[in-house]
């Protein structure tokens, strides 16, 4: 059987390909790292969505029992049974707030540190 030379020698790119490569890898790398820091902030966001949530869920809790405590459905209503029920939707509320308030002062330092640690 014969052979011809041309099948023996190795393919070579064309320069227009090598240009594509040398072009395409830095920008792989780039868009990569985009989407890594996007993929962070968005889960930043999505952590402050559940803190948010969180709060909104006490909130409603919270409204329940003051309609409860309006409605006399907890028992007989008198000033000291609305007292009561005052001081403990009271205490709920500041309690959900000051925790709202630590935790979304974390999510700036949790947005940095996972970002240094992406870099």
């Amino acid at each position: 059987m014969v052979t011809s030379d041309l099948t023996k020698q190795p393919l070579k790119a064309s320069v227009t390909e090598n240009l594509l490569v040398l072009w395409s890898q830095p920008w792989m790398e780039s868009t990569t790292t985009a989407i890594k820091l996007q993929q962070i902030w968005l889960e930043t966001l999505n952590d402050a969505t559940r803190h948010e949530l969180d709060f909104f869920a006490t909130v409603a809790v919270s409204c329940n029992k003051l309609t409860s405590c309006m409605l006399g459905l907890e028992g007989l209503l008198t000033p000291s049974s609305m007292l009561s029920c005052y001081h403990e939707i009271t205490s709920d509320m500041t309690e959900a707030t000051l925790k709202r308030v630590h935790k979304v002062s974390k999510l700036s330092d949790d947005l940095r540190e996972r970002i240094w640690c992406e870099i």
